[in-house]
Parts: C-alpha cells; sequence; structure tokens
C-alpha cells in the first residue's frame, strides 16, 4: 500500500512538472527570438555570449552557457537556449518537491491527499508574485494598455525575464536548506568532515557558478550568524567556526575571480560598487516602504501569527534574517556607471522573497495539517497567500503574452 501510494503521489507530481516544463519552454522560447518583437528579457546578451560573441556585458559565471552549448550541434542557438534555462528552471520544482515532501512528512504518513498537497503548495509556489492593484487583472502590459507597473520597484520571488536567476534557483534552494540544518549542529559536531558540510559547499559553487546574487546575501548572512555564535562562546567555538568555515572555501575563490573581473573600479568608465542610501532602489520606486509590503505581505502575515503564538522555528528565523541582509544591500549599495538603471542588487533581495516565502509557505502548511493556530488565523494566512498567487498567475500571463516584466 505504502509503495502504491507513493508511485500515485509521483505520478501526480511528474503531470504537473511535465505540463510546467512546457508553458515554460513556450515562454523561454518567445524569449530568445523575441516573437512578434515583443517578449522582451535578458536573453539576448546571454544568446551572444552563449556563442562566444561579444555581447558588451562581463558574465562570469557560465553554467547557463555551457548548458545551452550542450545542444547547440543538434539545433538553433535560440532553441538551444531555450532548452538550457528550461532544464536548469525545472531543476526547482524538483528540489522543492523533495523538501516539501521531507518537511511534511509526506511519506511518514501514506497519505496521497498530503501528497497531492506537497506538489500544489511546490506549483504554487513557483507562481506567487507580488502583490499589484486587482483592477490590473487580465489587462495588457504595453503601450496599447498604458504602463501598468506591477514588477519594478516591488520586485517578485519569480522573474521570469531572467534566466540565470531561473538556473541558479535549484542549487541555492538546496544551499539554504542545507545551511539551515547544519546551523543547528555544527557547533557540537566535532568532525572536520561531515556529508551535509559537502552537499552544502558543492550547492553553493553550483550557485555561484549559475548567478552568484545569492551568494552574495547567503555569505553575509552565515558570517555575521557564525561570528555572533563565536563570540557569545567567548571564542570557545573557534574550531567549529573554522571547521564549518572551511567549505565556503571554494565559492570564495570564485567570488574573487567573479567581483575582480565585473566590478573592478575604472576610472574612465565610473564602474565598481559604491555605497549610498537608496541610491539604485530609488531610480525604479519612489515609495519603497509601499513597495517592501506589496513584496512581503504574505510572510509578514505568518510572521505576525507565529509571533502571536511564539513559534519561530529555525527555518523561518533564518530565511528573516537573509532577507533582511538582502534588503539592507538593496537600500545600500549599487553598481556605478552604466550599470545602475540595473538595480543589480534586487536579484539578491529577489531571493530574500523567494524563501521568505518558501519558509512561510512551509510554516503555514505544517500549521494546517497539525491544526496549531485557530481556524480564522490559519485562514487569513492563505488568504494573503491567495492574493499573491492571483496576482503571481496574472503577471505569468502577461509574460506568456509578451507584455513588458515591468
Amino acid at each position: 500500500m505504502k509503495k502504491k501510494l507513493s508511485l500515485q503521489n509521483s505520478i501526480i507530481f511528474l503531470l504537473m512538472l511535465f505540463a510546467y516544463l512546457g508553458v515554460t519552454l513556450f515562454l523561454f522560447h518567445r524569449q530568445t527570438v523575441n516573437y512578434g518583437g515583443k517578449y522582451p528579457s535578458d536573453i539576448q546578451s546571454y544568446l551572444l555570449e552563449m556563442q562566444g560573441i561579444d555581447s558588451g556585458y562581463d558574465f562570469p559565471y557560465p553554467i547557463l552557457f555551457l548548458t545551452g552549448r550542450l545542444f547547440m550541434p543538434f539545433t538553433t542557438p535560440q532553441h538551444a537556449m531555450a532548452i538550457a534555462i528550461t532544464l536548469l528552471n525545472g531543476l526547482t520544482p524538483l528540489v522543492l518537491k523533495y523538501c516539501f515532501d521531507r518537511l511534511l512528512q509526506v511519506r511518514d504518513t501514506d497519505s496521497l491527499k498530503r501528497g497531492i498537497f506537497s506538489s500544489l503548495l511546490v506549483f504554487s509556489l513557483l507562481f506567487a508574485s507580488m502583490l499589484f492593484p486587482l483592477t490590473y487583472l487580465g489587462r495588457y502590459h504595453g503601450p496599447g494598455e498604458g504602463f501598468l507597473y506591477r514588477y519594478l520597484g516591488t520586485f517578485t520571488p519569480n522573474p521570469y525575464h531572467n534566466a540565470t536567476y531561473l538556473a541558479a534557483r535549484a542549487f541555492s534552494v538546496l544551499a539554504f536548506l542545507l545551511f539551515v540544518n547544519i546551523l543547528g549542529f555544527y557547533e557540537k559536531d566535532e568532525h572536520w568532515f561531515h556529508p551535509k558540510y559537502l552537499a552544502f559547499s558543492v550547492s553553493l559553487l553550483l550557485t555561484t557558478l549559475a548567478k552568484p546574487s545569492f551568494t552574495l546575501v547567503l555569505v553575509s548572512t552565515a558570517g555575521v550568524i557564525m561570528l555572533w555564535r563565536l563570540c557569545r562562546s567567548r571564542f570557545q567555538g573557534i574550531k567549529a567556526f573554522f571547521r564549518m568555515g572551511i567549505w565556503f572555501i571554494p565559492t570564495f575563490l570564485v567570488l574573487l575571480y567573479q567581483f575582480g573581473n565585473v566590478f573592478r573600479p575604472d576610472s574612465s568608465s565610473g564602474s565598481g560598487i559604491g555605497f549610498g542610501f537608496l541610491k539604485a532602489w530609488s531610480q525604479v520606486s519612489d515609495n519603497i516602504p509601499w513597495s517592501v509590503f506589496l513584496g512581503t505581505a504574505f510572510p509578514l502575515t505568518v510572521l505576525l501569527f507565529s509571533l502571536l503564538q511564539k513559534q519561530f522555528p529555525d527555518l523561518l528565523k533564518f530565511a528573516w534574517q537573509f532577507f533582511l541582509a538582502a534588503l539592507l544591500m538593496l537600500l545600500f549599495l549599487y553598481e556605478k556607471g552604466t550599470r545602475l538603471a540595473h538595480v543589480n542588487f534586487a536579484w539578491g533581495y529577489m531571493y530574500g522573497l523567494f524563501f521568505t516565502y518558501l519558509s512561510s509557505l512551509v510554516i503555514l502548511a505544517k500549521n494546517t495539517l497539525q491544526r496549531r493556530q485557530p481556524i480564522w488565523q490559519l485562514g487569513v494566512q492563505w488568504a494573503v497567500y491567495a492574493l499573491h498567487l492571483i496576482c503571481g498567475l496574472d503577471y505569468f500571463r502577461v509574460l506568456l503574452q509578451g507584455g513588458l516584466a515591468h
């Protein structure tokens, strides 16, 4: 019976996965060819990089381009790039399904309903997005309708117009969840090697080689937490600090190369990283507190009720620590010169959004299954999440129609 339920759970998930892969392949292919003169994205520069043509930008994170080159001998560059993005992005629901099944104890309960619930949570998370006025629903985002700004300045946990973010996300989910787990035992572990240390180090390295935005935030957050714990222990945990710290070294070496190449100060172009409050974010938002609220209404709601119930699990705690680090970076750091308008530190902030949604959804699902909170509190949280999902599905519809990502 257990094997039968497990098989049914897998089949249902795979059907959802194939549908997801199909619709995303459709979108990514149209982005690669600018179908009908629409579907704007960052892919055009990536296509040039994949073919070894100078795009005018440096991309020292090769995973997407190497994956695309595997398919180039068999098809056009546009098709190769679309397939590469689809496959790398398609790893994310696989990783999320494994994690949701474990966190919700799907295999332990032998419940088909719980397995389906887990699958629905996975794909809902991949479409949830920022809030915007519901009067925008069903309207096309482009010159014909006026510019209905949904994304710009608020940002989204699911930016389907940025291929490198999507390519890195599966690895980042692994690195994030592994580090949360490691935080619970690394100070007590007396060994220099642990399988989870290796898995974390590899997943963090792969994330960095796909897009370093997540890594900057994770490393900063981890560094502050580990240093705080070291000081709190009056340096008695110095061995544990280094036992864990050495597993960051491969990623540090890659980051030195990436940032030394891309962000080195250059007096002629004014490039480099600058420090200034709201210097970049103010380029795309004139009400940043409101933008933050529109992006985080669901995680904030779950956080509020968790605090009221005096429940603050490690997963939720670290997600908010990660988010606050990403928020501070976006508030105070910017790239000089022509990169200022790109607001590239927003990518780390969008990872922060994604992981607050992920952790909040896990906590809410657990509280619902185990009835840890009153029904009215659960109802409020699910209602807010439903609003994010409705807006996210409509935003994805806009992208499918070739509308602007703004």
